[in-house]
């Protein structure tokens, strides 16, 4: 009994210094987000520094139970924040909050009947649930699609002759990437996944060149070495992929083909609907990026998506300001009245989606079931490499 006592004196102290320091860890937790976010833009400011101050400040006033529950809510989602960005202060500032929801949550149910007791712990752990579902895991989604730090790129990675080229987007953004000439006359822009750059395309560049096609692969906006903001839900990708398709113009390419891998296969359907400059399109991995898009899917897809992807698209509105793009339905449609189109699917999910888009039109759609996502040409390249060449043959008329 002697040798527990001083583990408990110590649990004791450390408990009540916890309790001492707990009117501090949410203020300097809300001071950490601020310093973080610091010049991040005033739309960032109003959205989410100033709103974060505001709880820091006023959250002693708060019933315990609830002064717990918004410390423990914002802890997991700047501590979520701060990892995938990889910024040490938001996770030291999620930390903070964590503990803080912790010292004003121990014990709120003390004192309180059994059955009272115990329906709080059931309904916090319901709502925690929820919370979880409708705003969390949607918010947190949003944070790796705005905020995922970008990687070197490799000048050796290609493999093939090349020039390094600077190109600008429809609206300025300055963006890099490399293109291997044309044997063929015909040119096809390469269009990566979201959160990735260039090197993701490689192996699909390394089949086009060796095909005789001229190639031009990327960063998009915000990746790589390309300038301006991250959005790997691909909003405004489209805009680099028109900025791609004039920059062949530019060098004499007439007969332009798009392939798209994931979020670059939402960006180059976009682009196609509206540029008849585009001869054929072949989109890998095409999924959904609005809440409009996930409506296509049924019951059981729809309730676990629809709602992830309405309150991601409403943080990604306020936060960036780029209103959404048309339904992939719609586009997918006005391509395929005009130019041969390839969707290739894989996941369940984004076969659902596909096979909805496709659906009444002359587009292809190749399904297949076995195979991770964009990991068709890695998984079946003889297979690959055919369809996707006849879907180039056929739009881009003349090419040998």
């Amino acid at each position: 009994m002697s040798a527990l006592a001083p583990a408990a004196t110590r649990a004791r102290g450390t408990g009540r210094r916890l309790t001492a320091a707990e009117p501090f860890l949410i203020p300097v937790a809300a001071f950490l987000v601020a310093v973080t976010l610091f010049g991040a833009g005033l739309r960032v400011l109003a959205v989410v520094t100033l709103p974060v101050l505001v709880i820091g400040a006023v959250v002693h006033r708060l019933p315990r139970s609830l002064g717990a529950a918004v410390a423990f809510l914002l802890g997991v989602l700047t501590l979520g924040g701060g990892l995938i960005a990889r910024t040490h202060l938001l996770v030291a500032a999620g930390l903070l909050y964590l503990i803080a929801g912790f010292v004003q949550g121990w014990g709120v149910n003390r004192g309180r009947r059994r059955v009272r007791a115990w329906t709080n712990r059931v309904l916090t752990g319901v709502g925690a649930v929820l919370v979880a579902f409708f705003v969390v895991y949607p918010t947190l989604i949003t944070v790796d699609y705005l905020a995922k730090p970008r990687a070197p790129i490799n000048e050796a990675a290609l493999g093939l002759g090349h020039e390094r080229v600077v190109f600008p987007a429809r609206d300025g953004v300055r963006l890099a990437g490399w293109y291997v000439p044309s044997r063929n006359g015909a040119a096809i822009v390469l269009v990566h996944g979201g959160g990735g750059d260039r090197e993701g395309t490689i192996r699909h560049a390394r089949m086009l060149a060796n095909a005789g096609y001229g190639v031009l692969l990327y960063d998009a906006r915000g990746r790589g070495e390309s300038a301006g903001h991250e959005n790997a839900f691909g909003w405004r990708w489209d805009r680099d992929v028109r900025g791609a398709v004039s920059y062949l113009q530019a060098r004499g390419i007439r007969r332009v083909g798009l392939l798209g891998l994931s979020t670059g296969a939402e960006a180059v359907v976009t682009e196609a609907a509206t540029d008849a400059r585009v001869g054929a399109v072949v989109a890998d991995g095409l999924q959904g990026r609005t809440s409009a898009d996930a409506s296509h899917l049924g019951f059981g897809n729809r309730i676990s998506i629809e709602p992830a992807f309405a309150v991601a698209g409403a943080a990604i509105r306020l936060a960036r300001g780029e209103a959404a793009p048309r339904p992939l339905f719609d586009l997918v449609h006005e391509v395929a009245r005009t130019r041969p189109l390839l969707l290739v699917g894989t996941e369940t999910y984004e076969r659902e989606f596909d096979r909805a888009y496709t659906r009444g039109t002359s587009a292809q759609l190749w399904e297949l079931p076995q195979t991770g996502h964009t990991q068709g040409l890695h998984d079946h390249p003889a297979a690959y490499r055919a369809r996707v060449l006849d879907v180039f043959r056929r739009g881009l008329a003349g090419t040998s």
